[in-house]
């Protein structure tokens, strides 16, 4: 079964176009030249990333700890890993190679919005290069019960159901961070026409309504991309 290490960014408002590239350049590197990497890719959001964020001052944007319906901005850069274990994860976070790409993404990204889950899942590596990967990362409300977080979670699978849908995995947080979010949903389509249909879909939000009620919602880091890599 393997452990799957996936991490969104939040670019910060002076990080450039050159550096943009650099950081996918980087994410490229760690994908085919880490040791104990067996599967991964890695991409930029489809639909303009936390650009319409960036587009408001900083003092005028609605602060995210406010009560808000729908996450402010979806993120810029996702990066998903494979490894056998959490012998191969650690021996990845002690890669020199991986130290300094989290050098250099630290000083292009807002770490304080890192969004980060590590999650076992079965089958095959859920990566078809090419495909298009949109995936969510949620944090449980304080008040969610069980049966809440069940219900989050069955809604979830439904996607299944939406045209084009390919995959609908979830997956519990399995990280040892303080910062990791607590769990994550990834589905797989076949191209950026059809994760549109998806997002923009009745059914979508019928099950991202049933998501809010059990998770900090205007916490969500999402993110659709065009999957890179091995």
């Amino acid at each position: 079964m393997p452990l799957r290490h996936s991490v969104l960014w939040m670019l910060r408002d002076t990080t450039t176009p050159e550096q943009k590239v650099e950081m996918l350049k980087g994410l490229a590197y760690l994908c085919m030249e880490c040791r104990d990497v067996r599967a991964g890719d890695y991409g930029s959001d489809l639909f303009g990333g936390g650009q319409p964020l960036r587009d408001v001052k900083p003092w005028l944007r609605t602060p995210r700890w406010r009560s808000l319906e729908r996450p402010p901005a979806n993120f810029d850069t996702a990066l998903h890993l494979d490894f056998d274990d959490f012998a191969g994860h650690d021996a990845y976070g002690a890669d020199p190679i991986h130290h300094a790409a989290s050098e250099f993404n630290a000083r292009v990204a807002d770490d304080e919005l890192t969004a980060r889950v590590d999650w076992w899942y079965e089958g095959p590596a859920l990566t078809r290069r090419g495909h298009v990967r949109h995936v969510a990362m949620f944090v449980w409300a304080d008040h969610a019960t069980q049966l809440a977080k069940r219900r989050a979670l069955d809604a979830s699978r439904r996607l299944e159901e939406a045209p084009g849908v390919e995959t609908v995995t979830t997956g519990a947080n399995v990280g040892r961070l303080k910062t990791d979010f607590d769990w994550i949903l990834d589905v797989q389509l076949p191209d950026a026409e059809a994760v549109h249909r998806l997002i923009e879909g009745e059914l979508y939000a019928e099950v991202m309504r049933t998501v809010a009620d059990a998770t900090k919602y205007e916490w969500t880091a999402r993110l659709s991309h065009i999957m890179r890599g091995r």
